[in-house]
C-alpha cells in the first residue's frame, strides 16, 4: 500500500508544486487550500500518513487545526511555512507537530524529513495486537471489543498502542509523554493519569488490565498476541 500525504496550503502555486514533488515519489496525494478543507479530507481519509501543513490560511489556520489533528488522528504533521522565527517553530512543536521546515525550502531536505516521518508512522502501524476480545489494528486504525468498533481519541489510541505493544512492561510517565505527546510537548504526569483514566473507561472491562505502578507509571497486564 502506498503511503499517503495530505498537502494543506492556500497558495495554489505552492500547493500544485508540492503535489508534483510528492507525486513523483509515488505517494498517494490529497490536498486542501484551507484548514476546513483539510479537516474534511481527514474525515474522509483518516489513515493519511503525513500532513504537510501551512499555518497562515483562511477558514481555519494551521494553528487552529493542529491540536485537533493530533488529538483525533495518528498522522505525522510537518509544518511548512514562511514563518521562520524561533517562536513560531517552538509553538508548532509544542502544539504537537512532528517537524518544521521553513519556506523557501530545499526539495531534498523536505523529502528526506517526510520519508523519516512516514517511516516512523508505518513502523508503528505494522501489525495487529490482540488480547482476548480486545484488538487493535494499526493498519486500519481500528480498536475492537468482541468485533465491535470502539471509538477512541487520538491520544487514547496512541496510548493503548504503546501499552499493548509493550505488554507486561512497566512504562514510566516520562516515556509515555515522549511517545504519546512528543518530547517537545509541555505536559506533566497529571495529563498521563487523566488519559489513562479515560482509556480505561473506553475499553470497558479491559481497563482493569492497565495496572498502575505507584511512583513509576503504568503496565498492560496480559499476553498480547502480535498478528
Amino acid at each position: 500500500m502506498k503511503a499517503s500525504v495530505l498537502i494543506v496550503d492556500d497558495d495554489i502555486r505552492i500547493n500544485e508544486l508540492l503535489r508534483e514533488i510528492y507525486s513523483m515519489e509515488q505517494y498517494e496525494i490529497y490536498s486542501a487550500l484551507n484548514g476546513q478543507e483539510a479537516l474534511n479530507q481527514l474525515e474522509e481519509h483518516p489513515d493519511i500518513d503525513l500532513i504537510i501543513l501551512d499555518v497562515m490560511m483562511p477558514e481555519l489556520s494551521g494553528w487552529d487545526i493542529l491540536p485537533y489533528i493530533k488529538e483525533m488522528y495518528d498522522a505525522k504533521v510537518l509544518i511548512l511555512t514562511a514563518l521562520s522565527d524561533t517562536v513560531s517553530e517552538v509553538k508548532g512543536l509544542r502544539e504537537g507537530a512532528d517537524d518544521y521546515v521553513s519556506k523557501p525550502f530545499s526539495r531534498a531536505v523536505l523529502l528526506e524529513r517526510s520519508r523519516k516521518l512516514i517511516s516512523q508512522r508505518q513502523e508503528q502501524a505494522g501489525q495487529e495486537y490482540r488480547f482476548e476480545g480486545l484488538s487493535l489494528d494499526p493498519r486500519g486504525h481500528l480498536v475492537k471489543i468482541d468485533d465491535e468498533i470502539i471509538s477512541l481519541t487520538g491520544k487514547e489510541y496512541r496510548l493503548l498502542l504503546l501499552l499493548m505493544s509493550n505488554c507486561n512492561q512497566v512504562l514510566s510517565r516520562e516515556m509515555i509523554i515522549e511517545k504519546v505527546w512528543g518530547i517537545e510537548y509541555d505536559v506533566d504526569s497529571r495529563n498521563v493519569d487523566t488519559q489513562i483514566k479515560m482509556l480505561r473507561h473506553s475499553i470497558r472491562d479491559y481497563g482493569k488490565n492497565i495496572r498502575t505502578v505507584r511512583g513509576i507509571g503504568y503496565c498492560f497486564d496480559g499476553e498480547v498476541e502480535h498478528l
